[in-house]
């Protein structure tokens, strides 16, 4: 039998069935909302900086949430980062070619008026990026992740069809504390956050480089 939980409608039914509530009116009826949180703990995680909360989540970067845009627009200091977009994982300037060096606010604003020459830093400002030199035409590489369709309907994702433990546990979570189940949330929650480590653990193995890499989030305000 194929895997029932790759789509829309088999996960609001799974997430029905593993809670044992299958006919809930009331859940099947939040379930947009379960889904909707369940997204942002996979893509934000939740309370990164508390490892003491006992809902803490790491978000999850996967190969299959990457992607690159190879003629990103410089046409100034501040430009608006890609829809989307979640973490910057590498930049470059196409012409002249050139690494794009990571660094938070604090540091770009450290040089004042300073020119260095040409564009060579990049910083993340809220839903924005902003570089130094401040450039006026030109186009840069970017990979970075990003965040997938939602399910829905007919719609999935490489995340659902792949990883689809990950969207019905998340969903368990909310499911859960909207239950105000304490206990079947803190299971539901274990689970997730196993498999969204072992996930994670498998991207650093792919993409493990003696050249270390400086990623910061979106909305970040460093």
């Amino acid at each position: 039998m194929p895997a029932q939980i790759t789509t829309y409608g088999g996960l609001k039914e799974g997430m029905l069935a593993w809670l044992a509530r299958t006919g809930d009116v009331l859940l099947a009826g939040r379930f947009d909302d379960f889904l909707l949180n369940c997204e942002r703990r996979m893509y934000y995680g939740h309370a990164v900086d508390e490892p003491g909360n006992p809902m803490r989540s790491d978000p999850l970067r996967i190969p299959e949430m990457e992607t690159a845009d190879t003629a990103f627009a410089l046409s100034a200091g501040t430009v608006a980062q890609p829809p989307g977009f979640l973490e910057l994982i590498s930049a470059k300037s196409n012409s002249p070619e050139g690494p794009l060096q990571q660094v938070s606010q604090r540091t770009l604003d450290g040089y004042g008026t300073q020119s260095l020459g040409g564009t060579k830093l990049i910083a993340i400002s809220g839903t924005n990026f902003r570089f130094l030199d401040a450039p006026s035409s030109g186009t840069a590489t970017l990979r970075y992740y990003r965040k997938l369709s939602t399910p829905s309907g007919s719609t999935v994702n490489d995340i659902l069809t792949n990883y689809p433990d990950v969207y019905l546990q998340g969903c368990l979570v909310e499911a859960a504390i909207f239950t105000q189940g304490e206990a079947e949330a803190a299971r539901y929650l274990q689970l997730y956050n196993a498999s969204v480590a072992g996930l994670n653990a498998r991207t650093q193995r792919i993409s493990a480089s003696s050249v270390p890499v400086i990623r910061v989030r979106a909305g970040m305000t460093p």
